[in-house]
């Protein structure tokens, strides 16, 4: 029987899953380096989706209880709004937008790490997936040349 303290295996294997388009761009960039700029609005576009999903999932913690925190509920639409806003900054700065995605993950961690209501092993997951991604963000950037 699992604890509390355990993460689901479904959960990890599909949150391991998540970090495949991550990696998919540098390795991608590096086998046909013609289509950088392809791989890049891939990971510029999965890297907004994932924030996306972050926000959601703490709206979705934060409407468990009987009397949802305004502020909380504000809070859990950041992250799309900032994705969104990433994905407007100018081509030229590429670099920049992968700092951009890498920091706003990590901030997204360091909110996980101190919320409550989540899971024992949620920001144990969330560390692992966010070191993948920033990881991969950080590969795709030194790439750019």
């Amino acid at each position: 029987m699992q604890t509390p303290t355990t993460t689901p295996p479904i959960v990890l294997f599909y949150g391991i899953a998540g970090l495949i388009p991550f990696f998919a761009a540098p390795v991608a960039t590096l086998l046909w380096p013609d289509f950088r700029w392809q791989f890049n609005e891939a990971l510029l576009w999965w890297s907004a989706i994932i924030l996306s999903f972050l926000g959601g999932a703490r709206w979705g913690a934060a409407v468990q209880a009987a009397a949802p925190a305004p502020r909380l509920i504000g809070l859990a639409m950041l992250p799309s709004i900032a994705g969104w806003l990433i994905l407007l900054v100018e081509a030229k700065y590429r670099v920049a937008q992968f700092g951009l995605f890498a920091a706003a993950l990590l901030v997204h961690l360091v909110w996980d790490m101190a919320g409550r209501g989540l899971p024992g092993w949620y920001g144990r997951l969330r560390m692992l997936l966010t070191a993948g991604a920033i990881t991969a963000l950080g590969w795709q950037a030194v790439l750019q040349g």
